[in-house]
């Protein structure tokens, strides 16, 4: 009875039209990334984010120790270690920043400045990778930056260091997206998000032993959840672009605004102002208008959202 589940539940998925398939996958990534932020706030509580930024790549590397045994290593091969190497750093930047951020900051406003990841991106594939420049691609990344200002609001509010490394954070990120790109036709995803977890992890154990503490108990498990669902995300967000293209792909992302602020209420009282929600959503549409821009035009998209 137990053995014909698996074919009957592949049958079933197999019946869902791919493009579907694909967009339910963008959804299932867009939650598990706020989830991962939101493990991250929680157990910030108690930990020092070098702590955290390790065990979250440190669980993840545990969770990937099956598929590098199964591949018989062959899934770490590659021509491009420097690469590898540079991307690691960034993110390892980007992590401690964001994550930072994260521990400060309301949810909502750290998703909302999160968008601008692609943007930088952008600013950077052009000057660095000399990708074509045209006015609409930079109209797009004025608008991105007018809605980052929407919600840092300088000269109105005071603006503290939480906003700023998340803003830090998206442009780390932003730069790792570029590595992501000159790897995007020799690396295949699941070599890319191995060495990110076999490189990282080490890296941000170097920052973790100078504020060591054994995680207790009653927060062991939200860390172990985070690098879970984090690698969740990851491979679900790579394998939605395998099924469906970017213009379906792209306006769901938006929904980690709308877990952020669910959650960010529910768990932590924060209620997202409105200009929070004005300003996210101008550099949501900026980063989207640039990310569907190049997909028509063909360009090596980073099909990798910030985490």
């Amino acid at each position: 009875m137990n053995h014909s589940v698996a074919p009957r539940v592949t049958g079933l998925l197999s019946r869902i039209p791919r493009r579907v398939r694909g967009m339910l996958l963008a959804l299932i990534a867009a939650a598990s990334f706020t989830l991962l932020h939101t493990s991250v706030r929680y157990a910030s509580k108690e930990l020092h984010v070098f702590e955290i930024t390790f065990f979250r790549y440190f669980f993840a590397l545990l969770f990937l120790l099956p598929g590098i045994a199964k591949s018989r290593f062959g899934i770490l091969k590659t021509s491009n270690l420097h690469l590898h190497l540079i991307r690691s750093v960034l993110l390892m930047l980007s992590m401690w920043s964001l994550f930072t951020a994260l521990s400060i900051t309301p949810l909502a406003q750290v998703t909302a400045l999160s968008f601008i990841a692609p943007i930088f991106g952008t600013i950077m594939a052009i000057l660095i990778l000399k990708e074509r420049s045209t006015l609409s691609r930079w109209l797009a990344v004025l608008f991105g930056f007018i809605g980052m200002l929407v919600v840092l609001r300088p000269g109105i509010i005071e603006i503290t260091r939480g906003p700023l490394l998340a803003v830090f954070g998206a442009l780390m990120w932003g730069l790792s997206t570029l590595v992501i790109k000159m790897m995007a036709r020799t690396e295949s995803s699941s070599t890319q998000v191995t060495y990110m977890a076999v490189i990282v992890a080490p890296l941000t154990f170097i920052g973790a032993w100078f504020v060591w503490e054994w995680p207790t108990w009653h927060v062991l498990p939200a860390l172990i959840f985070m690098a879970f669902i984090a690698t969740v995300g990851q491979f679900a967000y790579t394998k939605s672009f395998m099924l469906a293209d970017a213009t379906a792909l792209m306006p769901l992302d938006f929904t980690r605004m709308l877990w952020a602020s669910l959650l960010g209420y529910l768990l932590f009282g924060e209620i997202p102002g409105l200009w929070t929600w004005a300003g996210g959503t101008i550099i949501f549409c900026s980063a989207a208008y640039i990310t569907l821009r190049e997909a028509k035009s063909g360009m090596p998209a980073a099909a990798e959202a910030v985490n």
